[in-house]
């Protein structure tokens, strides 16, 4: 890998849409102190209608599990790692992404609605297992995902809290699609055990690397979630909540992977061969904290 792969790569933030979001909450949660709750069997419902529409948007930090890239389908070309026992170990690093969901609350205590996690860049940081290429072989790439999800939810019978405000556990499975691009991905070798082989550096100390194809398409994934909401005002809730989320695999394109090495004297070489795809399976573990309003 070098810097090649990553140099100029613009990082989208989501620090304005979280501190707007983080803005919107404190200020209705102060609020809500002053207002009470209704007492009716459902907390907070003002009205005994059959269903009541609503919209939420929230914050969500999403933590990914380990993962290891390995071959996947063969599709007739060349095996990035030829076997079992070798590949890319690693995990997607844990980042903030932002939410938006419409749904409809009925009185049984069933919630229904549709949500989008906005894209949102994840870095791959992994370590490979070649022989003859030293322990430390680091690998990295970017994820950009987003998420369509039909998820439905059940309220439980909830409690009084101190300040008057109703507090409700609730219940929650999911599932949809999802959508991703990986770029940038990149395997190096600076510590090989034979510095003078076939791994050696450049001549300006230049780390031999491995380019490996991009990839992007869409996967079904699945969620279960577990939280609680709090009723701050009348047609406001506070929802914090975890969620588990199967995202299913993420696979580079049947493309050339371009390898980089430097000979003897110094001379760079080139070497771009086509290779079947690879595939890692994430997993990830959310924190989230909503904003829910009642219409």
């Amino acid at each position: 890998m070098t810097s090649s792969f990553t140099e100029g790569r613009v990082r989208r933030s989501g620090s304005f849409p979280s501190a707007l979001f983080l803005a919107v909450v404190a200020s209705v949660v102060v609020n809500g102190q002053h207002a009470t709750a209704s007492a009716g069997h459902h907390g907070s419902a003002p009205k005994a209608a059959a269903w009541a529409p609503y919209l939420s948007m929230g914050l969500a930090v999403v933590r990914s599990e380990g993962a290891r890239y390995v071959d996947g389908d063969d599709s007739g070309e060349a095996a990035l790692y030829g076997n079992e026992g070798l590949f890319d170990a690693g995990a997607f690093d844990t980042a903030v992404q932002f939410r938006l969901a419409a749904g409809i609350r009925l009185r049984s205590g069933l919630r229904t609605q549709v949500e989008v996690g906005l894209p949102r860049a994840f870095d791959w940081r992994g370590n490979t297992n070649y022989r003859n290429a030293g322990e430390h072989q680091p690998s990295e790439a970017t994820l950009d995902a987003w998420q369509l999800v039909l998820a439905g939810f059940y309220d439980f019978r909830g409690w009084q809290l101190g300040w008057g405000q109703t507090a409700r556990p609730y219940l929650g499975a999911g599932a949809g699609v999802g959508g991703y691009r990986l770029s940038g991905y990149s395997q190096r070798f600076p510590d090989p055990d034979d510095l003078a082989g076939y791994l050696r550096r450049g001549p300006e100390g230049e780390i031999p690397f491995t380019g490996v194809p991009s990839g992007k398409g869409r996967r079904f994934i699945w969620t279960l979630t577990a939280g609680i909401g709090v009723a701050v005002r009348e047609t406001v809730h506070l929802d914090l909540s975890y969620r588990y989320t199967r995202l299913g695999e993420i696979e580079t394109d049947v493309d050339d992977v371009t390898i980089v090495r430097y000979r003897a004297d110094g001379s760079r070489r080139e070497i771009v061969v086509p290779i079947n795809e690879t595939t890692v399976d994430q997993r990830t573990h959310t924190l989230v904290m909503d904003l829910r309003l009642d219409l």
